[in-house]
């Protein structure tokens, strides 16, 4: 820092460019990425930014400029990095890479135990990590680093860490240099948007990114050795990364959340609104903070599946009018469990209650005003549009048609995921009371483009599957319109939404990701306008669905168009 400031002090904006810039892909391990630096390309990029002084001093949160890490004298030494996507929540991974307690040794290989040694301000400290003797330079197993951390908008984190001299060890003794930490950015499209943009698609899934540097000497020469395998940096990085990720993928957010882990620093308290800056919590598919109350939950955990309704829609509908088989989960005797659909309880779920806007409560939503009576499940080689039109097709064949027809209502919903192979799911529901044209649902069938895309709310919830999955989808309401590209097909009889996946790089991700899953999940969803003013409030459910451990190859070809 010019004017004699701490060279040690850890920048994090040093730390960003220090990890984005000269790198280059050494090996896939473990399903990570690992990078060691372009030591020629790295020292011209750091050259170009001293020269045009973005790496010079300047504000940074807490007011401290770049360290002598990142300098050209220091670029014959090169770093490494690791790179994986972990499926958690940025406050989650950032609880857990500040916390010093014994849970740290349930992920991290290299720990043995550590302390905050002071705190600096706000955003920095300084800690002593004791290092398991693996991992001991020649027997010092100790290391005092500073920590710099800060947030941007989109809800991405950096923790900047720089090696300094242990204050109880005198001014004198020099330490090893170490640079490094690590860089969060949630898995989203968001970044492209501006910064706090309600628009931003998130997900509980992060790109984590382990980078550090050391000096010539000392645990340099030790660290890099000579044995013909992977370096200790290299392993390091790898076994901190995917042993976040192990951690994360098999313990459950309550878990997570709770006592047992991320004893340290909370991302929720700190006022940066790095998390939900911008975002309205209905308005995000999956959940922005681990820190949310429970009365902000989507889905209630106490209900079980409406086989009761699905038995009377049967009754007066007919069995299995669509492709895929109608059962009941979980299991009942006589009845199918595995490739089949249900109607899970309207309780199972919560929804904006009366007072919403003012206290922002919500409540249990109750009883559907629609009953779920047919689902198809549906592959062609290209995209399956306005099922509902095609004359010898579910909707048109076997519910609106016959003479207690008349007076029916179709609400159907057409998730379009795309592929070599274009797959589509189609929920029909059928009201069971008369289309009232002023009511909010009705006002929504009558509505333009713009007014159906800015209301049309799904809540998902993965019933049964792995951690990985149910962290991925999360029970975050979707306001569809605004994160995907929806076609709606009318008539006076019945309204189809097409839901196009494929719209949604993000999206799309999930689902396919989902998609390999599928066999062993169980899938909730419900669907309902969403409640703006006081009198559209409290929110009613159109429907419910529940899709169990589906089957891809026993979808089949759509009826043909007209």
């Amino acid at each position: 820092m010019s004017g004699g400031a701490d060279a040690s002090v850890p920048s994090t904006r040093a730390f960003k460019a220090f990890a984005t810039y000269g790198w280059r892909l050494s090996r896939l391990e473990n399903g990570l990425r690992i990078f060691e630096q372009d030591v020629d390309e790295e020292r011209e990029s750091v050259s170009e930014r001293n020269d045009d002084g973005t790496s010079a001093d300047g504000p940074e949160g807490d007011g401290v400029g770049t360290p002598t890490a990142t300098s050209a004298s220091d670029i014959s030494t090169p770093g490494c990095k690791g790179v994986g996507l972990i499926f958690a929540q940025p406050s989650v991974i950032f609880n857990l890479l500040m916390d010093l307690g014994a849970s740290r040794a349930q992920w991290d290989l290299t720990f043995e135990r550590g302390e905050i040694v002071r705190r600096v301000s706000k955003y920095s400290d300084i800690v002593r990590i004791t290092l398991r003797d693996a991992f001991a330079d020649r027997g010092k197993n100790q290391i005092i680093l500073r920590r710099t951390w800060s947030f941007d908008r989109d809800g991405s984190f950096a923790v900047a860490l720089a090696s300094v001299a242990d204050p109880a060890a005198g001014a004198t003794t020099q330490p090893q240099k170490v640079f490094g930490g690590w860089l969060v950015t949630p898995f989203s499209s968001s970044s492209a948007d501006a910064p706090g943009a309600d628009t931003g698609e998130w997900t509980s899934a992060c790109l984590v990114t382990n980078a550090t540097k050391m000096q010539r000497g000392g645990w340099l020469e030790w660290l890099r050795g000579s044995s013909g395998g992977a370096s200790l940096p290299v392993r390091t990085v790898c076994a901190q990364v995917a042993g976040l990720r192990e951690l994360c993928e098999h313990t459950s957010d309550a878990e997570l959340n709770g006592h047992g882990f991320g004893g340290g620093l909370s991302l929720a308290r700190h006022d940066s609104g790095a998390t939900t800056a911008g975002l309205d919590d209905d308005e995000c598919f999956f959940e922005a903070s681990s820190q949310a109350s429970e009365d902000d939950c989507a889905f209630y955990e106490g209900g079980a599946s409406m086989s009761a309704v699905n038995r009377r829609a049967s009754l007066e509908y007919g069995e299995n009018l669509g492709s895929l088989r109608e059962g009941c989960w979980p299991a009942e005797p006589g009845r199918e469990s595995r490739n089949a659909w249900c109607s899970p309880d309207g309780n199972n779920f919560r929804v904006r209650d009366v007072n919403y806007l003012r206290d922002r409560k919500k409540r249990l939503a109750g009883k559907p005003f629609a009953d779920l009576v047919a689902v198809d499940w549906f592959v062609d080689y290209r995209r399956v549009d306005n099922v509902c039109s095609r004359p010898t097709g579910t909707c048109q064949k076997k519910i609106l048609s016959g003479p207690q027809a008349d007076g029916r209502f179709v609400f159907c919903i057409n998730i379009q995921v795309p592929g070599a192979r274009h797959h589509s799911i189609v929920y029909y529901f059928v009201l069971n009371e008369p289309l009232d044209r002023e009511s909010v649902f009705g006002r929504f069938v009558g509505g333009d483009q713009e007014y159906r895309d800015a209301r049309l709310k799904l809540i998902p919830h993965v019933a049964l599957g792995p951690w990985v999955v149910q962290r991925a989808v999360g029970t975050k309401p979707l306001i569809v319109g605004k994160a995907l590209k929806v076609r709606y097909h009318s008539r006076p009889n019945f309204l189809e939404v097409d839901i196009d996946i494929g719209s949604s790089a993000v999206a799309n991700n999930v689902v396919r990701f989902v998609l390999g899953y599928v066999r062993t999940l169980v899938v909730d969803m419900c669907f309902l306008v969403e409640g703006k003013t006081d009198k559209e409030l409290p929110e009613r459910l159109i429907g419910t669905s529940r899709v169990a451990h589906l089957e891809p190859d026993t979808a089949v070809a759509p009826p043909p168009e007209e």
